[in-house]
C-alpha cells in the first residue's frame, strides 16, 4: 500500500482527486446554506452537482491506486501487485457508492452500503498486513517497510478516501540509515499499529453503512461510529509517528485532516439528534458540519501536495 505514496504520478493524481473532492464539498456547503422552503430546487441542484464532483474525485483516487499497481507489476513485484489490486477493488467500490449517491441525489441507500463494503476491503487489507507483520516480528525475516494506514480519502475518504500514513508518504527508516540494531528494534511493535488501523477502518465501515438507514437514531449512531473509527485510525498513525516510524513532513498535516473529519462526523451526530424548527435552521447546522468536513479534506489534500513536492525534488 505504501507504493501509492512512493511514486510521483499516483501522488499527483491524488492531489487532483483532493482538489475535485474539495470543490464538490464546497457545492454541498452551498446547498445546505441555501436550504429553505422556497429554495428547495436550487439547493437540490447544488447538492447533486457536489455529489457528482465528489464521484469524480473518487474516480481520480481509483486511478492513482491503479497507476501504482501498474508500476509494481512492471517491476515484477507480484506481492505488492496483489495488495494493490485489493486496494483498487476497495477504492472502486467507494467510487461506485459515490456514483450511486450522485445518481439518486443522496436518496438511495445503495451508495453508503457499497462505500462501506469498499472501506471494509481496505480494512481487510490492513488486517492482512497486521498478520504478516506479526509473523515477521516473531521470525527472523524483515518486517514490512511501512507503518499502518490506508490512503482519502478517503470519503474520503474521503477519503477517504479513507486516508493514512501511506497516503501521507510515511515509511519506516531502514537499517542502513539507523544501524542494524536500531532496525531490529523498529521491526518490533508495528503489528499492533496495523491492527489498530484495521479496527478503526472496520468501525468506520460500519458507521458509513449505517448512514444508509433513516431516522434520528441511525444518524446519531452512524456519526458516532465514523468519528470513533477515524479517531482510532488517527491514533494508530500518531503512535507510529511517536515511535519514529513516520517522520515525513506530510504526516502531521494528514493527522490534522483525520481529526477534523472525525470532528465533522461527531458534529453530524449532534445535528442528527437535534430537532430543528425550520429547514433553514437544519441547513445551517448541516452547513457547519460540511464546512468542518471540507477543512479536513483540504488538510489531507495539503498532505498529498507536500508529499508531491518531496517526490518532485
Amino acid at each position: 500500500m505504501e507504493h501509492i505514496s512512493k511514486s510521483l504520478a499516483p501522488v499527483a493524481v491524488l492531489v487532483a482527486a483532493a482538489v475535485v473532492f474539495v470543490l464538490g464539498t464546497a457545492f454541498l456547503i452551498a446547498s445546505n446554506a441555501t436550504l429553505s422552503a422556497t429554495t428547495l430546487g436550487a439547493s437540490s441542484d447544488l447538492a447533486q452537482a457536489g455529489r457528482w464532483l465528489q464521484f469524480l474525485g473518487g474516480a481520480c483516487a481509483l486511478a492513482a491506486v491503479c497507476m501504482a499497481g501498474w508500476e509494481v507489476i512492471v517491476h515484477n513485484d507480484l506481492a505488492a501487485g496483489v495488495e494493490l489490486a485489493a486496494a483498487a477493488l476497495g477504492t472502486l467500490l467507494l467510487a461506485i457508492g459515490l456514483v450511486a449517491s450522485a445518481a439518486s441525489n443522496g436518496s438511495s441507500p445503495a451508495g453508503p452500503v457499497t462505500g462501506a463494503v469498499g472501506i471494509g476491503v481496505w480494512a481487510l487489507l490492513v488486517l492482512s498486513r497486521a498478520a504478516r507483520t506479526t509473523l515477521a516480528e516473531q521470525g527472523p525475516g524483515p518486517a514490512p517497510d511501512a507503518a499502518p494506514g490506508p490512503a482519502a480519502s478517503g470519503p474520503a475518504a474521503p477519503a477517504a478516501s479513507v486516508p493514512g500514513p501511506s497516503a501521507a508518504g510515511g515509511s519506516v527508516p531502514g537499517g542502513s540509515a539507523a544501524g542494524r540494531g536500531d532496525s531490529g528494534h523498529r521491526r518490533q511493535g508495528q503489528a499492533d499499529l496495523w491492527l489498530a488501523a484495521a479496527i478503526g477502518l472496520f468501525i468506520l465501515a460500519i458507521g458509513y453503512g449505517a448512514a444508509s438507514a433513516s431516522g434520528r437514531a441511525a444518524g446519531i449512531v452512524a456519526g458516532l461510529l465514523q468519528a470513533v473509527g477515524l479517531a482510532v485510525l488517527a491514533g494508530s498513525i500518531a503512535a507510529a509517528r511517536s515511535r519514529g516510524l513516520l517522520r515525513t513532513r506530510p504526516v502531521p498535516t494528514a493527522l490534522t485532516g483525520l481529526v477534523l473529519l472525525a470532528v465533522s462526523f461527531l458534529a453530524a451526530a449532534v445535528v442528527a439528534g437535534l430537532a430543528f424548527g425550520t429547514l433553514s435552521a437544519l441547513g445551517a447546522g448541516l452547513a457547519v458540519v460540511t464546512a468542518v468536513e471540507l477543512a479536513g479534506i483540504v488538510a489531507l489534500g495539503l498532505a498529498a501536495w507536500t508529499r508531491l513536492r518531496e517526490l518532485y525534488r
